[in-house]
């Protein structure tokens, strides 16, 4: 949710499925939808407005109204919850639309305002290791 959460910066929601998931018995146990970050500091997530997965497993989220007057940014958040800044664009853009190529090699957002298509490669396999 774009505004969501108190401060209205924001919330990221995960599907937790249901352990009969796609079964009859689903309808008795279903699967819940559950709060997973809702920053309330500016400075680490602001007004999330469409993400995708990476090929590590954390979101990659891209910002829609950064609280910072001059960026609106690329943020991942690990399997955790914990958020980091990876890409940086100017307030005056909207940074939308991140995905990865079938291979995993290659990052594509875009810049809306502008029409562009960025692609950034890796070196991605540097995040996957584990920490």
């Amino acid at each position: 949710c774009t505004s969501g959460g108190q401060k209205k910066l924001g919330q990221i929601f995960r599907y937790v499925p249901s352990p009969v998931e796609g079964t009859p018995e689903e309808e008795k146990q279903p699967g819940k939808l559950e709060l997973f970050i809702e920053p309330n500091d500016g400075k680490l997530v602001t007004n999330c407005d469409n993400l995708t997965v990476s090929p590590w497993g954390d979101l990659i989220v891209c910002e829609d109204g950064s609280d910072d007057a001059y960026t609106n940014s690329l943020v991942g958040v690990t399997p955790k919850g914990e958020v980091y800044r990876f890409g940086q664009g100017h307030a005056a853009v909207e940074l939308a639309g991140c995905t990865f190529s079938p291979d995993g090699s290659t990052l594509f957002f875009n810049v809306q305002e502008r029409g562009w298509t960025m692609a950034v490669t890796g070196p991605w396999q540097e995040r996957a290791k584990p920490s």
